[in-house]
């Protein structure tokens, strides 16, 4: 009976197989070495856009603070004015407009807030590399800045300057009142938001990673 030898194998196809596997491998670890650089410069261009943001928070606590007292102060004097009018016997008639001097010396002084920094972020920060609570935080505390602060000294300004009534002879006790009201708003959600972006910077330092 005679035997039969298998066909042996190529000399070169070992070779070869070891050089397909270092191709295949040196393929692969070309896109993990690339995956590895974009995800680093994605968090590195996160970590400067949420710097950014919080020098442009910082800027907006001295902004509020620069104008907080001065809005607190205008609530006093439209307080003071209006127990005088209320004491006069000449009565509350008068123009408004007459009255900003007086209960207005340094105009509305609307807080010089800033929001670009953070919108910067959102357009080129790769923020979706952050955890997903410090970024909502964030944005929360900037919908704050917008539904508060900002929307209300606009409403001030539209409402005392919105026609030719301010220069026209009027009952100055509902329109002092209402601007009263105003200011007081505004002086609140200042003070407020001064504290909520303290806190915000405290838990940002803290935590940087969470």
């Amino acid at each position: 009976m005679s035997t039969q030898s298998s066909p042996s194998l190529p000399s070169w196809f070992g070779r070869a197989l070891v050089e397909g596997f270092l191709i295949v491998f040196a393929v692969v670890l070309g896109f993990l070495v690339n995956e590895w650089r974009e995800d680093v410069a994605d968090r590195r261009a996160a970590e400067a856009a949420m710097g950014r943001v919080v020098a442009e928070i910082e800027a907006n606590i001295a902004a509020l603070e620069a104008v907080a007292g001065y809005h607190e102060e205008v609530v006093e004097r439209i307080g003071a004015r209006l127990a005088e009018l209320e004491a006069s016997p000449e009565g509350a008639e008068g123009v408004l407009f007459d009255e900003f001097p007086r209960v207005l010396p340094r105009g509305v002084n609307a807080p010089g807030l800033s929001r670009f920094a953070w919108e910067h972020a959102q357009q080129h920060g790769r923020l979706n590399v952050l955890p997903y609570a410090r970024v909502s935080e964030v944005a929360r505390i900037y919908e704050m800045q917008a539904n508060g602060v900002e929307s209300t000294w606009r409403q001030i300004v539209e409402l005392l300057f919105a026609g030719p009534e301010i220069m026209r002879p009027q009952d100055l006790g509902p329109s002092l009142r209402f601007t009263q009201i105003g200011f007081t708003e505004l002086a609140s959600q200042e003070r407020f938001l001064i504290g909520q972006y303290e806190r915000l910077l405290e838990r940002l330092d803290e935590s940087p990673d969470a």
